[in-house]
């Protein structure tokens, strides 16, 4: 049903385009983006999308429906966006299929709620495992579970030399619980070994 609203949106003229492709509207499943590169776009696309609903008899949750500006005027005051009677709230951080944008002069991504996770599932498992007295059996989650965790999405964006160190901090403070040391005094003492035997196991 979504795909009438695309066309629509897609035939308006209005929202991102890139190498004359239209980008303007991302859907997966229910959840819904609008990228415009001015405010006045965004209104008419808005206004696309109420005439959509209004046609096939749907209605947008206002609770869920927020608002982001990118770019040199990102913190400036703009007149607030309307959508099926309601308006918009705006937000300095939006996540959108778990990728927390942040707004910024130029595009930004945050990795603070990913190092949340992986501390609170490492304290978690770390805590459980210890019994075992083994930290073959502790390093197992770390790749099975916490990496993934951490490296969520990583492929898709591009990472910041500040935030390649945050996600490296990590992963040295859970081998420092595991072993008592730190990575590279792991690595000096132990070599390609250890990095074999890590994940292998």
């Amino acid at each position: 049903m979504y795909m009438y609203m695309i066309v629509r949106l897609r035939s308006s003229g209005f929202g991102c385009k890139i190498a004359g492709k239209f980008y303007g509207c991302l859907v997966y499943a229910d959840d819904i983006m609008l990228i415009s590169h001015t405010a006045n776009a965004m209104r008419r696309m808005l206004a696309i999308c109420d005439h959509f609903a209004a046609d096939f008899d749907l209605k947008f949750n206002n609770s869920k429906l927020v608002a982001m500006r990118i770019g040199k005027r990102y913190g400036v005051q703009c007149a607030p966006f309307t959508l099926s009677g309601g308006e918009l709230k705006y937000v300095n951080e939006l996540k959108y299929l778990g990728v927390h944008l942040v707004a910024a002069k130029c595009f930004k991504t945050s990795v603070t709620h990913l190092k949340v996770k992986f501390y609170r599932v490492f304290n978690c498992i770390n805590s459980r495992s210890k019994a075992a007295n083994s930290e073959m059996i502790t390093v197992q989650p770390l790749k099975a579970y916490r990496l993934p965790l951490l490296l969520y999405a990583s492929e898709a964006i591009l990472l910041s030399k500040s935030q390649l160190q945050d996600l490296n901090n990590c992963i040295n403070r859970s081998v420092y619980k595991i072993f008592g040391l730190l990575v590279q005094k792991l690595l000096k003492m132990y070599g390609i070994l250890l990095l074999w035997i890590l994940w292998q196991c």
